[in-house]
This record gives structure tokens, sequence and C-alpha cells, in this order.
């Protein structure tokens, strides 16, 4: 992460997608699908997750879809478990959305509502159990902003919820600034040959002009020169950062979420032995490499 703002191009382009629901199944003819009932899979659906809506009725088969704004990609299961029916049918969508939602459940030949199944998401959360094995460590939750930020938290959400955290360590300290993490496995120790990262997808739009600010405690994707560079790594705040926020001349650091639970642990992390690493950092730099490693044992998706 190079931590100096980078020149923003003078004609900006600022542009959000928000992608319509839909879904559907089955051919007009015979008798129009009727609903008696639905029901969700889930009292308390995940941000990001899957969702079952199970609907029942009569010739279902006869072309039923859905739509919400709070889900993406409505579809209807035609496989194992979900296997719809004449009398029942499972409509599944991702969850992309916070708050209050409604999945309309339609019929296809004219899209017309049927029925509605109410559901309501919290705001998504991720525990990262961290430890140096040497009496350094605990939970860290951090809750996350998919309103303001939902490329970065559906990036973030995607290496937790695949398991690609589990056993990376937090590699970088900057005191009174930064620690980072999130790019190298375990174990790390300081030599004189660059590591290697840990295979990542590909680099996501900066969203560095969402209204949040690098404050104390808040949680941001760190990236290379390249707006789009950010993959994987994230840095927590140590302190009030704002020189690290985006304006409309220089790029910056998207804040993402902010730890809320756990703050007492990030500071035993910026206090944690710490090596410096020279060839890594460069020569005059403060960085350091926790050692022993900061480990993240465990990265979960726990709301």
């Amino acid at each position: 992460m190079n931590l100096p703002p980078f020149a923003r191009p003078t004609a900006l382009v600022a542009a959000t997608l928000l992608a319509a629901c839909g879904g559907g199944g089955g051919s007009a003819g015979g008798q129009p699908p009727t609903v008696s009932s639905t029901s969700a899979s889930t009292a308390t659906p995940m941000y990001s997750q899957t969702l079952v809506v199970t609907v029942n009725g009569n010739n279902l088969d006869q072309g039923l879809g859905g739509s919400s704004t709070g889900c993406s990609s409505v579809t209807l299961g035609t496989t194992a478990p979900y296997v719809s029916t004449a009398t029942t049918a499972y409509l599944k969508c991702t969850v992309a959305g916070v708050g209050a939602q409604v999945l309309n459940v339609t019929r296809s030949a004219d899209g017309t509502t049927l029925a509605t199944q109410a559901f309501t998401v919290a705001v998504p959360q991720v525990t990262l159990a961290v430890s140096n094995g040497a009496g350094v460590g605990g939970n860290v939750v951090i809750t996350l902003a998919p309103v303001q930020s939902p490329i970065t938290v559906n990036n973030f959400l995607a290496y937790v919820n695949s398991g690609f955290y589990n056993g990376t360590v937090f590699h970088r300290l900057s005191p009174g600034f930064v620690i980072q993490g999130g790019g190298y496995a375990a174990p790390l120790a300081v030599s004189p040959n660059t590591p290697a990262l840990k295979p990542t997808n590909a680099g996501i739009t900066l969203e560095d002009l969402n209204g949040l600010s690098n404050l104390q405690w808040t949680v941001a994707m760190a990236r290379g020169s390249s707006p789009t560079s950010g993959t994987s790594q994230f840095f927590i705040n140590l302190v009030d950062n704002t020189s690290l926020d985006g304006t409309s001349t220089t790029y910056g650091y998207a804040v993402f979420g902010a730890v809320t639970t756990g703050t007492d642990v990030v500071t035993a992390m910026a206090g944690a032995p710490c090596s410096p690493w020279p060839t890594f950092f460069g020569p005059n730099s403060r960085d350091c490499l926790p050692s022993p490693n900061l480990v993240v044992t465990g990265a979960v998706q726990t709301r």
C-alpha cells in the first residue's frame, strides 16, 4: 500500500451501478400459477448470503418469477435440495440490501405480483480471531458499510467467506498510523527476499469518495499506485488519518467498515513485538513486521 495520495484525473466520471433483480421460470400455458403461502429459509438473512423463499400454491410450474430491491439474481430453484414443482417452488437470491426488504413473487407472463415475502437484513459484520501465540490476540469485530461502499464490502466478504484470510498475517505495523494485513500467509519472517503474496481476484473499483473518512478504528482497502489495484489487503487506522481520504483531485483509500468490538485487541496488536524489515519497507521506514506473526486464525461473517 502506497500511503501518499495519488493525483486524480481532472475529468472525473462517477458511476454507481445498482443491479436490478429479476428471475423467472417455467413456460406460460395451462392454468396460471396461484400462491397460497410463502416463507423465508431463515429468520435472519445475512448480507451477501443466499436467501431461499419457499412458495406454496398451484400450477407454480407455469411461469413463476421474483423481484426484489434487497436481492440480486432471483432465480427459480431447479437442483437439489431446492427442486421446484407445481405445488412447491423455491426462489433463490443473493441478499444485496440492508434493513427492511421485500421479495415479490411474480407471474412470469405479465409480471403480476402474486405474493410478497418480507425480510430484514442487519448491517453485516465480520469477526477476525487474531493471535501471535505469545499472549497478544483476541476477537476483532468489523462492522461493514455496504450502503456507502458496496463494491468494497462485497469484495471483502467474498474473501472472508471463501476462507482466504484464515492463516494470513498482519504484515505491516506502522506505529501511530496503521496496521495492515490480508495479503501474506503465515509464517512470514524478515529476509532479504520479497515474500510471495497469496493469489487474489482482480482489483476493484476505488470507492474513496463515499463520504466515509479514515478515522481511528476505521478499516480501509489497501492498494498500490493504481486506483483499481485493491484486492485482499486492508488496514486498520490506529489514529485519525484524514490525509488518506480521497478528494476531487487526489485518489485516497476507501473506508468500508470500522472496528466496533475489540479496539483493545487492536491496541495490543499495535504494541506487539515487531521487527524492522528495511529491504521490504524501505531503509528509512518506521514500519515493521510483527514477530511473532499476528495470525488471523479465523475470519467469519457473523452477521
